[in-house]
């Protein structure tokens, strides 16, 4: 087996975790998050409960508001630093030099001595929307990553590499949609157990990316059905209550909602599990909907519970196991087809196909694609 090691900058969402952790499994892999305080203090954030593989060291680095942006200069050479510090400590252990992944284009000018063919840049979103006010300043680094850094760039949604891949023609062939993939936690162990019946279930942040008039719609139209939101409402759209903030609100005082609110990341796959259906609801002309690969597909997929979803591209991608609709009139229709299918025997015929699909496309599973990738480069 190839000495890889692997030091994963920027580990901070699970998804990412995921990979490093996966990663850790047969490579010695650093794990690294990063926040300013007031972020870090506002959202306590701690790695998840599973027991971490025997290679997977990682750790939490605090820095003043600005480190990233304003006062980037200021930080460089410590943060410089720590990185080749962390590199010489995966090559004493490997004796390779390791693959370092930069999921973000500001880490740039922190791996400025990196060698340019062990790097790697993991792309989640389109990250223009994140920062408008910053715009050119991303697409320049991405551009500088993209051509001239990284030996190959992994998109998490098939639309990001179609996007980079017309941007940056002449790395097409380097440029790979890597998708995110099934915590082995996520998949459903016991699909014998039934669903809560007539359930409707939404896992994820209740923000403006879900089409809350659809949603009131077909919830209000749907007294026997129970529809469930397991996610917390973002701080600054908590007390605006005009637009969809409004509607949201409305949808969340119907009488056949019930609201979990926001749960720690390893008590999510239960809820999946525990719906007779799971939705996507999302607005198909969001910009981030259309750039990205929500994490609901593969937590979805892997309850073995009937998938539904508007329109995103991404979900396209899957139409054995996610079946979308285009309006209200065709989410319930196809939510009223699924609870009733439930009850019949061959829905649990259909869950057992759905996990067989799901767990080849683990975490696990994905790191077998990544390396057979990196074997070819090296052997090149």
């Amino acid at each position: 087996m190839q000495n890889f090691s692997f030091l994963f900058l920027g580990a901070n969402s699970p998804w990412a975790y995921g990979l490093a952790e996966a990663l850790a499994q047969y490579h010695p892999t650093h794990a690294v998050q990063f926040y300013d305080w007031r972020t870090y203090y506002n959202l306590k954030p701690t790695w998840p409960g599973r027991i971490p593989p025997s290679l997977l060291n990682r750790s939490i680095h605090v820095l003043p508001p600005g480190y990233a942006g304003s006062l980037e200069n200021l930080f460089r050479f410590y943060l410089q630093g720590l990185i080749e510090d962390w590199c010489r400590q995966l090559e004493q252990i490997s004796g390779q030099n390791p693959w370092v992944i930069v999921p973000d284009p500001y880490f740039l000018p922190w791996v400025s001595k990196v060698p340019n063919e062990r790097l790697i840049y993991y792309n989640f979103d389109d990250y223009v929307f994140y920062r408008p006010n910053r715009k050119q300043k991303v697409l320049k680094q991405e551009k500088e990553l993209i051509e001239r850094r990284v030996t190959i760039t992994l998109c998490a949604s098939r639309s990001q590499q179609i996007t980079f891949q017309k941007r940056h023609p002449h790395k097409a062939s380097q440029i790979y949609h890597y998708p995110h993939g099934v915590v082995d936690t996520y998949l459903n162990h016991q699909p014998e157990n039934p669903p809560e019946p007539m359930t409707v279930g939404y896992v994820g942040t209740l923000g403006n990316r879900l089409d809350w008039a659809l949603i009131y719609q077909v919830i209000k139209a749907s007294p026997e059905i129970t529809f469930v939101f397991v996610g917390g409402l973002d701080e600054q759209e908590t007390f605006a209550q005009d637009g969809w903030q409004a509607t949201r609100h409305a949808v969340l005082q119907l009488p056949n909602v019930r609201h979990i609110g926001q749960v720690p990341s390893d008590q999510v796959a239960k809820y999946y599990w525990s719906c007779a259906v799971n939705w996507i609801p999302y607005l198909i002309d969001h910009p981030f909907n259309k750039a990205s690969c929500p994490t609901k597909i593969m937590d979805g997929i892997a309850s073995g519970r009937p998938l539904l979803s508007t329109k995103i591209p991404e979900c396209c991608l899957y139409p054995q196991w996610i079946n979308l609709f285009f309006s209200p009139e065709d989410a319930l229709a196809l939510i009223h087809q699924e609870l009733a299918a439930s009850e019949k025997p061959k829905a649990y015929e259909k869950s057992l196909e759905q996990l067989a699909f799901a767990r080849q496309q683990t975490w696990q599973s994905r790191t077998q694609t990544l390396e057979n990738w990196l074997w070819q480069l090296d052997s090149n």
